[in-house]
């Protein structure tokens, strides 16, 4: 890796998907193995709980990356953990203002006389004609207003005791983190259909469920 490269990357990585029991000490430990780690830390909320997520400094930018290419997807107390470049990293931001760097752009927006287009009827349909109704399979629901460290395996363990459960996913904004909401998929329409009658509106964590069916999965 260019030297460039490796310099923007800076000493400091982002670690999410944390078990709620890591430690920081846990942290430290486990990134031995990509360098010497002079600093880590698990993040907590104001009732002393983690929240999922932690960062990890090195003594040596090349050390990051290291733990970048090495570490993410590693099992940590029983979960994969998710390893990036912090970008809020002050070495980053420093070497980027220095060397006159932008920030990574954003994806651009669709103009919107060709999201426009893309929502008018195709060729050939009658003109006034109704979109076609997305088609669910009735095995997946969508979960909002989940606490924002819950990771899939939460969300795999709060449904568990309503049937066999075939995957749990969070959703994640661009920084990497929940957007506090998620799917899981169900063996049988039963299941589905059992979780929504149990969840729905229920309270978690001081958040009210909303748990319908995947109008789109």
């Amino acid at each position: 890796m260019a030297e460039e490269e490796v310099m923007r990357v800076g000493r400091r990585v982002y670690v999410s998907n944390l078990a709620w029991r890591t430690s920081w000490q846990d942290l430290k430990d486990h990134f031995r193995t990509a360098g010497e780690v002079v600093y880590s830390n698990v993040i907590k909320d104001a009732d002393g709980r983690s929240k999922g997520w932690g960062i990890v400094e090195f003594s040596q930018p090349e050390e990051a990356v290291e733990a970048i290419s090495t570490l993410n997807g590693s099992e940590l107390g029983g979960r994969n953990i998710m390893v990036r470049e912090d970008r809020e990293d002050r070495d980053v931001k420093q070497y980027n203002a220095e060397n006159g760097i932008a920030p990574p752009p954003q994806a651009p927006r669709a103009p919107r006389a060709a999201a426009a287009a893309a929502a008018a009827p195709a060729e050939g349909a009658a003109a006034g004609a109704p979109a076609p109704e997305p088609v669910s399979s009735g095995l997946q629901i969508v979960v909002h207003g989940l606490p924002f460290a819950y990771t899939w395996q939460d969300l795999k363990d709060l449904f568990a005791e309503v049937g066999g459960i075939e995957r749990a996913d969070i959703v994640h904004g661009r920084d990497g983190r929940s957007r506090g909401y998620g799917t899981v998929r169900f063996g049988t329409l039963e299941e589905a259909a059992a979780a929504i009658e149990q969840f729905n509106n229920t309270e978690l964590e001081g958040r009210t469920l909303s748990v319908k069916l995947d109008a789109y999965a």
